[in-house]
Protein backbone atom coordinates (compact mmCIF):
# COMPACT_ATOMS: atom_id res chain seq x y z
CA UNK A 1 0.00 0.00 0.00
CA UNK A 2 2.75 2.44 0.65
CA UNK A 3 4.26 1.50 -2.85
CA UNK A 4 0.87 2.65 -4.23
CA UNK A 5 0.56 5.78 -2.34
CA UNK A 6 4.26 6.69 -3.16
CA UNK A 7 3.28 5.88 -7.13
CA UNK A 8 0.45 7.69 -6.93
CA UNK A 9 2.32 10.99 -5.51
CA UNK A 10 4.55 10.06 -8.25
CA UNK A 11 1.90 10.56 -10.75
CA UNK A 12 0.56 13.56 -9.54
CA UNK A 13 3.91 15.13 -10.03
CA UNK A 14 3.94 14.27 -13.62
CA UNK A 15 1.53 17.40 -13.98
CA UNK A 16 3.98 19.64 -11.87
CA UNK A 17 7.13 18.60 -13.44
CA UNK A 18 8.58 21.76 -15.76
CA UNK A 19 7.98 21.27 -19.16
CA UNK A 20 10.54 21.89 -22.00
CA UNK A 21 7.81 22.88 -24.09
CA UNK A 22 6.61 25.76 -22.22
CA UNK A 23 6.10 29.20 -23.25
CA UNK A 24 4.35 32.31 -22.50
CA UNK A 25 2.91 34.58 -25.65
CA UNK A 26 1.22 37.76 -25.47
CA UNK A 27 -0.82 37.61 -28.26
CA UNK A 28 -1.67 33.90 -27.19
CA UNK A 29 -5.53 34.92 -25.81
CA UNK A 30 -5.83 37.81 -29.31
CA UNK A 31 -4.89 34.69 -31.80
CA UNK A 32 -7.41 32.36 -29.71
CA UNK A 33 -10.22 34.65 -30.28
CA UNK A 34 -9.37 35.23 -34.41
CA UNK A 35 -9.29 31.37 -34.43
CA UNK A 36 -12.80 30.91 -33.03
CA UNK A 37 -14.20 33.56 -35.37
CA UNK A 38 -12.29 32.78 -38.06
CA UNK A 39 -13.71 28.79 -37.58
CA UNK A 40 -10.01 27.21 -37.28
CA UNK A 41 -10.59 23.96 -34.97
CA UNK A 42 -13.23 24.28 -32.68
CA UNK A 43 -14.10 27.06 -29.90
CA UNK A 44 -13.70 24.71 -27.18
CA UNK A 45 -10.10 22.89 -28.22
CA UNK A 46 -8.89 26.32 -28.95
CA UNK A 47 -9.37 27.15 -25.19
CA UNK A 48 -7.23 24.91 -23.99
CA UNK A 49 -3.11 24.31 -24.30
CA UNK A 50 -2.75 22.88 -27.95
CA UNK A 51 0.55 21.49 -26.95
CA UNK A 52 -1.28 19.75 -23.97
CA UNK A 53 1.69 21.06 -22.12
CA UNK A 54 2.08 20.40 -18.13
CA UNK A 55 -0.26 17.90 -18.50
CA UNK A 56 -0.25 14.06 -17.82
CA UNK A 57 -1.56 11.69 -20.53
CA UNK A 58 -3.29 9.83 -17.56
CA UNK A 59 -5.23 11.03 -16.23
CA UNK A 60 -5.27 14.50 -17.60
CA UNK A 61 -5.82 13.75 -21.44
CA UNK A 62 -7.38 10.46 -21.34
CA UNK A 63 -9.08 8.40 -18.33
CA UNK A 64 -7.31 5.71 -16.52
CA UNK A 65 -8.00 2.21 -16.41
CA UNK A 66 -9.37 0.26 -13.21
CA UNK A 67 -6.30 0.30 -10.67
CA UNK A 68 -4.06 2.08 -13.24
CA UNK A 69 -1.08 4.54 -11.48
CA UNK A 70 0.76 6.68 -13.62
CA UNK A 71 4.71 5.65 -13.63
CA UNK A 72 6.72 8.52 -15.46
CA UNK A 73 6.15 11.18 -18.32
CA UNK A 74 8.81 11.94 -20.81
CA UNK A 75 9.10 15.00 -23.47
CA UNK A 76 10.51 12.61 -26.10
CA UNK A 77 9.81 13.99 -29.93
CA UNK A 78 8.99 17.02 -31.51
CA UNK A 79 7.00 16.42 -35.14
CA UNK A 80 6.76 18.59 -38.12
CA UNK A 81 5.36 18.62 -41.16
CA UNK A 82 6.59 22.37 -43.01
CA UNK A 83 4.64 22.03 -46.06
CA UNK A 84 1.39 21.63 -44.43
CA UNK A 85 2.39 23.93 -41.27
CA UNK A 86 1.49 21.09 -38.53
CA UNK A 87 3.41 20.63 -35.40
CA UNK A 88 3.06 18.56 -32.70
CA UNK A 89 5.09 17.38 -28.98
CA UNK A 90 5.36 13.72 -28.33
CA UNK A 91 5.18 12.54 -24.99
CA UNK A 92 5.33 8.91 -23.51
CA UNK A 93 3.80 8.04 -20.54
CA UNK A 94 4.33 4.67 -18.92
CA UNK A 95 1.76 2.83 -16.21
CA UNK A 96 1.62 0.08 -14.46
CA UNK A 97 -0.73 -1.34 -17.32
CA UNK A 98 -0.20 0.20 -20.68
CA UNK A 99 2.59 2.33 -22.56
CA UNK A 100 0.94 5.09 -24.34
CA UNK A 101 2.63 7.88 -26.71
CA UNK A 102 0.54 10.64 -26.69
CA UNK A 103 1.60 13.82 -29.31
CA UNK A 104 -0.94 17.46 -29.53
CA UNK A 105 -0.55 19.81 -31.39
CA UNK A 106 -1.55 22.18 -34.43
CA UNK A 107 -1.96 22.54 -38.57
CA UNK A 108 -3.48 24.75 -40.43
CA UNK A 109 -6.75 23.14 -39.75
CA UNK A 110 -6.79 23.40 -36.04
CA UNK A 111 -5.71 21.06 -33.33
CA UNK A 112 -4.29 17.81 -34.50
CA UNK A 113 -3.75 15.14 -31.43
CA UNK A 114 -1.98 11.43 -32.62
CA UNK A 115 -2.16 8.56 -30.37
CA UNK A 116 -0.48 4.90 -30.07
CA UNK A 117 -0.76 2.83 -27.00
CA UNK A 118 -0.53 -0.90 -25.79
CA UNK A 119 -0.50 -2.90 -23.26
CA UNK A 120 2.52 -3.17 -20.63
CA UNK A 121 3.02 -7.04 -20.74
CA UNK A 122 2.50 -7.44 -24.58
CA UNK A 123 5.50 -5.40 -24.66
CA UNK A 124 8.29 -7.41 -26.86
CA UNK A 125 11.20 -4.88 -26.86
CA UNK A 126 12.29 -1.71 -27.80
CA UNK A 127 14.35 -0.17 -31.12
CA UNK A 128 15.54 3.08 -30.60
CA UNK A 129 17.55 5.33 -32.93
CA UNK A 130 18.70 8.65 -32.44
CA UNK A 131 20.90 10.10 -35.91
CA UNK A 132 20.74 12.49 -38.47
CA UNK A 133 19.19 11.60 -42.31
CA UNK A 134 19.73 13.65 -45.41
CA UNK A 135 16.68 15.20 -46.20
CA UNK A 136 15.57 16.37 -49.71
CA UNK A 137 12.72 18.29 -48.96
CA UNK A 138 15.47 20.90 -46.94
CA UNK A 139 18.04 20.28 -49.80
CA UNK A 140 15.12 22.11 -51.69
CA UNK A 141 14.79 24.75 -49.02
CA UNK A 142 19.02 25.04 -49.46
CA UNK A 143 18.10 25.87 -53.25
CA UNK A 144 15.55 28.60 -52.36
CA UNK A 145 17.35 30.47 -50.18
CA UNK A 146 20.34 30.67 -52.36
CA UNK A 147 18.04 31.89 -55.04
CA UNK A 148 16.71 34.63 -52.39
CA UNK A 149 19.89 36.07 -51.47
CA UNK A 150 20.59 35.96 -55.35
CA UNK A 151 17.35 37.62 -56.02
CA UNK A 152 18.40 40.47 -53.73
CA UNK A 153 22.03 41.15 -55.18
CA UNK A 154 20.37 41.47 -58.33
CA UNK A 155 18.65 44.77 -56.68
CA UNK A 156 21.88 46.18 -55.71
CA UNK A 157 22.02 49.57 -55.72
CA UNK A 158 24.69 50.46 -57.61
CA UNK A 159 23.27 48.52 -60.77
CA UNK A 160 19.82 48.97 -60.61
CA UNK A 161 17.34 46.44 -61.13
CA UNK A 162 19.07 42.99 -63.05
CA UNK A 163 17.52 39.96 -64.18
CA UNK A 164 17.89 36.51 -62.40
CA UNK A 165 19.81 34.89 -65.04
CA UNK A 166 22.43 37.48 -65.21
CA UNK A 167 25.98 36.26 -63.80
CA UNK A 168 27.31 37.46 -60.95
CA UNK A 169 30.41 38.92 -63.19
CA UNK A 170 27.77 41.08 -64.65
CA UNK A 171 26.60 42.24 -61.32
CA UNK A 172 29.86 42.90 -60.40
CA UNK A 173 30.75 44.38 -63.34
CA UNK A 174 27.67 47.20 -62.60
CA UNK A 175 28.80 47.40 -59.27
CA UNK A 176 33.09 48.24 -60.11
CA UNK A 177 31.67 50.65 -63.06
CA UNK A 178 28.47 52.69 -61.62
CA UNK A 179 27.60 56.56 -63.18
CA UNK A 180 30.14 58.39 -61.31
CA UNK A 181 33.14 55.89 -62.77
CA UNK A 182 30.89 56.22 -65.98
CA UNK A 183 31.31 59.57 -66.19
CA UNK A 184 35.16 59.69 -65.95
CA UNK A 185 35.71 57.10 -68.55
CA UNK A 186 33.42 59.14 -70.78
CA UNK A 187 35.36 62.19 -70.20
CA UNK A 188 38.53 60.23 -70.73
CA UNK A 189 37.27 59.37 -74.32
CA UNK A 190 36.05 62.46 -75.03
CA UNK A 191 39.41 63.78 -74.23
CA UNK A 192 41.35 61.82 -76.41
CA UNK A 193 38.67 62.22 -79.27
CA UNK A 194 39.94 65.69 -79.25
CA UNK A 195 43.28 65.44 -78.89
CA UNK A 196 42.87 63.31 -82.46
CA UNK A 197 40.43 65.64 -83.86
CA UNK A 198 43.42 68.28 -83.24
CA UNK A 199 45.74 65.92 -84.54
CA UNK A 200 43.81 65.48 -87.94
CA UNK A 201 42.69 68.98 -88.31
CA UNK A 202 46.70 70.14 -88.18
CA UNK A 203 47.26 67.30 -90.75
CA UNK A 204 44.24 68.60 -92.95
CA UNK A 205 45.44 72.64 -92.11
CA UNK A 206 49.26 71.49 -93.67
CA UNK A 207 47.24 70.06 -96.65
CA UNK A 208 45.62 73.14 -96.94
CA UNK A 209 48.81 75.17 -97.23
CA UNK A 210 50.23 72.98 -99.31
CA UNK A 211 47.61 73.63 -101.76
CA UNK A 212 47.67 77.50 -101.26
CA UNK A 213 51.33 77.58 -102.07
CA UNK A 214 50.70 75.89 -105.15
CA UNK A 215 48.19 78.17 -106.19
CA UNK A 216 50.14 81.37 -105.14
CA UNK A 217 53.01 80.01 -107.44
CA UNK A 218 50.83 79.20 -110.50
CA UNK A 219 49.20 82.79 -109.83
CA UNK A 220 52.77 84.53 -109.39
CA UNK A 221 53.68 82.75 -112.83
CA UNK A 222 50.31 84.33 -114.15
CA UNK A 223 51.02 87.99 -112.96
CA UNK A 224 54.66 87.65 -114.73
CA UNK A 225 53.41 85.73 -118.13
CA UNK A 226 49.93 86.50 -118.34
CA UNK A 227 46.99 84.36 -117.51
CA UNK A 228 46.46 81.20 -119.65
CA UNK A 229 43.63 81.34 -121.32
CA UNK A 230 41.56 78.88 -124.18
CA UNK A 231 40.25 80.13 -127.37
CA UNK A 232 38.58 78.80 -130.92
CA UNK A 233 40.64 79.54 -133.99
CA UNK A 234 39.26 79.41 -137.30
CA UNK A 235 41.97 77.52 -139.44
CA UNK A 236 39.20 76.20 -142.32
CA UNK A 237 36.30 74.80 -144.28
CA UNK A 238 34.85 71.45 -145.22
CA UNK A 239 33.61 70.30 -148.23
CA UNK A 240 29.93 72.06 -147.42
CA UNK A 241 31.73 75.04 -146.97
CA UNK A 242 31.30 74.94 -143.18
CA UNK A 243 34.29 76.37 -140.85
CA UNK A 244 35.96 74.64 -138.89
CA UNK A 245 37.80 75.83 -135.46
CA UNK A 246 39.91 74.28 -133.24
CA UNK A 247 40.90 75.56 -129.60
CA UNK A 248 44.52 77.15 -129.28
CA UNK A 249 46.26 78.23 -125.18
CA UNK A 250 47.54 81.64 -125.07
CA UNK A 251 48.67 84.51 -122.09
CA UNK A 252 46.85 87.20 -121.87
CA UNK A 253 49.18 89.90 -121.33
CA UNK A 254 46.12 93.00 -121.57
CA UNK A 255 45.69 95.01 -118.95
CA UNK A 256 42.44 93.57 -117.73
CA UNK A 257 44.13 90.15 -117.67
CA UNK A 258 47.00 91.21 -115.83
CA UNK A 259 44.53 92.77 -113.24
CA UNK A 260 42.70 89.75 -113.05
CA UNK A 261 45.56 87.52 -112.34
CA UNK A 262 47.18 90.20 -109.36
CA UNK A 263 43.66 89.30 -108.17
CA UNK A 264 44.09 85.04 -108.22
CA UNK A 265 47.72 86.25 -106.47
CA UNK A 266 46.68 87.98 -104.01
CA UNK A 267 43.48 85.44 -103.14
CA UNK A 268 46.11 82.57 -103.42
CA UNK A 269 47.83 84.66 -100.55
CA UNK A 270 45.31 85.02 -98.37
CA UNK A 271 44.41 81.31 -98.56
CA UNK A 272 48.25 80.33 -97.60
CA UNK A 273 47.97 82.89 -94.95
CA UNK A 274 44.52 81.61 -93.66
CA UNK A 275 45.68 78.41 -93.69
CA UNK A 276 48.98 78.75 -91.48
CA UNK A 277 46.96 80.68 -89.13
CA UNK A 278 44.11 78.09 -88.73
CA UNK A 279 47.41 75.48 -89.06
CA UNK A 280 48.84 77.51 -85.54
CA UNK A 281 45.20 77.52 -84.26
CA UNK A 282 45.03 73.60 -83.94
CA UNK A 283 48.87 73.31 -82.60
CA UNK A 284 47.92 75.26 -79.98
CA UNK A 285 44.23 73.44 -79.57
CA UNK A 286 46.32 70.08 -79.69
CA UNK A 287 48.44 71.47 -77.11
CA UNK A 288 45.44 72.27 -75.04
CA UNK A 289 43.73 68.40 -75.77
CA UNK A 290 46.88 66.75 -74.78
CA UNK A 291 47.02 68.64 -71.26
CA UNK A 292 42.70 67.76 -70.81
CA UNK A 293 43.77 64.34 -72.16
CA UNK A 294 46.58 63.82 -69.49
CA UNK A 295 44.31 65.42 -66.82
CA UNK A 296 40.94 63.26 -67.37
CA UNK A 297 43.27 60.45 -67.42
CA UNK A 298 44.69 60.65 -64.04
CA UNK A 299 41.37 61.73 -63.05
CA UNK A 300 39.72 59.00 -64.09
CA UNK A 301 42.79 56.79 -62.77
CA UNK A 302 42.36 58.45 -59.24
CA UNK A 303 38.59 58.06 -59.17
CA UNK A 304 38.93 53.98 -60.27
CA UNK A 305 41.63 53.83 -57.71
CA UNK A 306 39.20 55.61 -54.84
CA UNK A 307 36.06 53.72 -55.87
CA UNK A 308 38.19 50.17 -55.93
CA UNK A 309 39.58 50.73 -52.66
CA UNK A 310 36.93 51.46 -51.36
CA UNK A 311 34.96 48.25 -53.14
CA UNK A 312 37.89 45.91 -52.30
CA UNK A 313 37.41 47.33 -48.34
CA UNK A 314 33.06 47.18 -48.36
CA UNK A 315 33.69 43.72 -50.26
CA UNK A 316 35.71 42.74 -47.23
CA UNK A 317 33.77 43.59 -44.79
CA UNK A 318 30.65 42.13 -46.31
CA UNK A 319 32.46 38.92 -46.61
CA UNK A 320 33.76 38.84 -43.00
CA UNK A 321 30.74 39.64 -41.31
CA UNK A 322 28.38 37.66 -43.38
CA UNK A 323 31.41 34.28 -42.68
CA UNK A 324 30.95 34.84 -39.37
CA UNK A 325 27.69 34.06 -38.33
CA UNK A 326 28.72 30.51 -39.59
CA UNK A 327 30.67 30.30 -36.61
CA UNK A 328 29.05 31.83 -33.70
CA UNK A 329 25.46 30.79 -34.22
CA UNK A 330 24.41 27.99 -32.82
CA UNK A 331 22.76 25.89 -35.19
CA UNK A 332 20.43 27.92 -37.11
CA UNK A 333 22.33 26.46 -40.71
CA UNK A 334 19.48 27.89 -43.19
CA UNK A 335 20.21 31.74 -41.71
CA UNK A 336 24.02 31.00 -41.80
CA UNK A 337 23.40 29.87 -45.60
CA UNK A 338 21.77 33.03 -46.72
CA UNK A 339 24.72 34.90 -44.99
CA UNK A 340 27.10 32.74 -46.84
CA UNK A 341 25.68 33.67 -50.14
CA UNK A 342 26.35 37.68 -49.42
CA UNK A 343 30.00 36.46 -47.94
CA UNK A 344 30.90 35.09 -51.70
CA UNK A 345 29.43 37.70 -53.13
CA UNK A 346 31.66 40.22 -50.68
CA UNK A 347 34.17 38.06 -51.21
CA UNK A 348 33.85 38.00 -54.82
CA UNK A 349 33.71 41.71 -55.18
CA UNK A 350 36.75 42.84 -53.22
CA UNK A 351 38.74 39.97 -55.52
CA UNK A 352 37.31 41.60 -58.77
CA UNK A 353 38.42 45.19 -57.28
CA UNK A 354 41.57 44.52 -56.19
CA UNK A 355 43.00 41.33 -58.13
CA UNK A 356 44.84 40.35 -54.95
CA UNK A 357 45.08 36.34 -54.50
CA UNK A 358 44.22 36.81 -50.76
CA UNK A 359 40.30 37.67 -51.50
CA UNK A 360 40.68 34.88 -53.92
CA UNK A 361 41.56 32.18 -51.06
CA UNK A 362 38.90 33.86 -48.82
CA UNK A 363 36.37 33.55 -51.94
CA UNK A 364 37.24 29.59 -51.48
CA UNK A 365 36.93 29.37 -48.02
CA UNK A 366 32.92 30.73 -48.14
CA UNK A 367 32.31 28.97 -51.06
CA UNK A 368 33.44 25.49 -48.96
CA UNK A 369 32.22 27.05 -45.86
CA UNK A 370 28.70 27.64 -48.03
CA UNK A 371 29.00 23.97 -49.14
CA UNK A 372 29.60 22.49 -45.57
CA UNK A 373 26.90 24.50 -44.39
CA UNK A 374 24.49 22.86 -46.70
CA UNK A 375 25.36 19.43 -45.99
CA UNK A 376 24.94 20.62 -42.26
CA UNK A 377 21.45 21.98 -43.21
CA UNK A 378 20.24 18.91 -44.99
CA UNK A 379 21.25 16.53 -42.24
CA UNK A 380 18.48 16.43 -40.20
CA UNK A 381 18.04 14.85 -36.71
CA UNK A 382 15.97 11.88 -36.93
CA UNK A 383 14.11 9.88 -34.07
CA UNK A 384 13.01 6.27 -34.40
CA UNK A 385 11.65 4.37 -31.12
CA UNK A 386 9.96 1.35 -31.85
CA UNK A 387 8.55 -0.31 -28.86
CA UNK A 388 7.78 -3.98 -30.60
CA UNK A 389 4.80 -6.30 -29.33
CA UNK A 390 5.07 -10.23 -28.52
CA UNK A 391 3.17 -11.22 -31.69
CA UNK A 392 5.94 -9.34 -33.65
CA UNK A 393 3.39 -8.14 -36.50
CA UNK A 394 3.56 -4.93 -35.99
CA UNK A 395 4.73 -2.67 -33.25
CA UNK A 396 3.02 -1.53 -30.64
CA UNK A 397 4.10 2.38 -30.13
CA UNK A 398 6.15 3.19 -33.41
CA UNK A 399 7.60 6.90 -33.77
CA UNK A 400 9.14 7.54 -37.13
CA UNK A 401 9.29 10.11 -39.71
CA UNK A 402 7.01 9.65 -43.01
CA UNK A 403 9.37 9.98 -46.18
CA UNK A 404 8.06 10.54 -49.72
CA UNK A 405 8.68 6.67 -50.23
CA UNK A 406 7.05 5.45 -47.39
CA UNK A 407 4.02 7.73 -46.73
CA UNK A 408 1.89 5.60 -48.63
CA UNK A 409 2.27 2.69 -46.30
CA UNK A 410 1.57 4.44 -43.13
CA UNK A 411 4.22 2.94 -41.10
CA UNK A 412 4.93 6.05 -39.49
CA UNK A 413 3.81 8.88 -37.68
CA UNK A 414 2.21 10.70 -40.53
CA UNK A 415 5.00 13.69 -40.10
CA UNK A 416 7.89 14.06 -42.44
CA UNK A 417 9.97 15.53 -39.74
CA UNK A 418 10.41 13.85 -36.10
CA UNK A 419 12.93 15.71 -33.77
CA UNK A 420 14.43 14.63 -30.64
CA UNK A 421 13.97 16.46 -27.21
CA UNK A 422 16.61 16.95 -24.07
CA UNK A 423 14.79 14.15 -22.27
CA UNK A 424 14.53 11.48 -25.39
CA UNK A 425 18.28 9.96 -24.71
CA UNK A 426 17.06 9.65 -20.58
CA UNK A 427 13.62 7.64 -22.11
CA UNK A 428 15.75 5.63 -24.34
CA UNK A 429 18.07 4.41 -21.19
CA UNK A 430 15.00 4.24 -18.92
CA UNK A 431 11.78 2.78 -20.94
CA UNK A 432 13.14 -0.79 -21.42
CA UNK A 433 14.05 -1.12 -18.16
CA UNK A 434 10.74 -0.08 -16.64
CA UNK A 435 9.15 -2.51 -18.69
CA UNK A 436 11.06 -5.33 -17.81
CA UNK A 437 10.50 -4.41 -14.12
CA UNK A 438 6.17 -3.95 -14.42
CA UNK A 439 6.18 -7.11 -16.06
CA UNK A 440 8.28 -9.26 -14.20
CA UNK A 441 7.76 -8.20 -10.52
CA UNK A 442 4.24 -5.73 -11.22
CA UNK A 443 3.58 -3.02 -8.59
CA UNK A 444 6.27 -4.34 -6.16
CA UNK A 445 8.62 -3.12 -9.63
CA UNK A 446 7.12 0.15 -9.23
CA UNK A 447 8.96 0.89 -5.84
CA UNK A 448 12.72 1.44 -7.82
CA UNK A 449 10.62 4.14 -10.33
CA UNK A 450 8.87 5.77 -7.56
CA UNK A 451 12.26 6.99 -6.14
CA UNK A 452 13.38 8.74 -9.28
Amino acid sequence: MKISEKINEMGESVKSKTNQFVFDSKAGDFLKAMKNRMGIGSPERNATDTYERELAIVPDCISANENEIAVKQYNIAVMRNLLKFERAEGRMQVTNKRIIFRAAGRSVGGRTTLQHEFAVNEIAGIEARNNYKFSFMYFIFALLIIGLAFFIICFWPFTGILSPIDSQSVRISGILYPKHVEKAYSEERAAISRTRQAGTNITEAAERIKQAYEKEEAAGLNVRNGIEKTRRVLYDYDWYDRPLYRNETYRDRTPAGLMEAQNALDSAIDAREYAEAEEQRFIAELEIAKENEANTIRNREDIVARWRALMTIFGFVLGIICLIPFFIFYKKFGLKLFFLNFSIFGFSLALAASGSRFFLILFYISCITAIICIFLYCFRPNLIISIKNKGGEKAAVDIRRDTLFTKNREIGTGFMEVFPTEETEGAIREIGAMIGDIQKLGDLGLGKWAKK
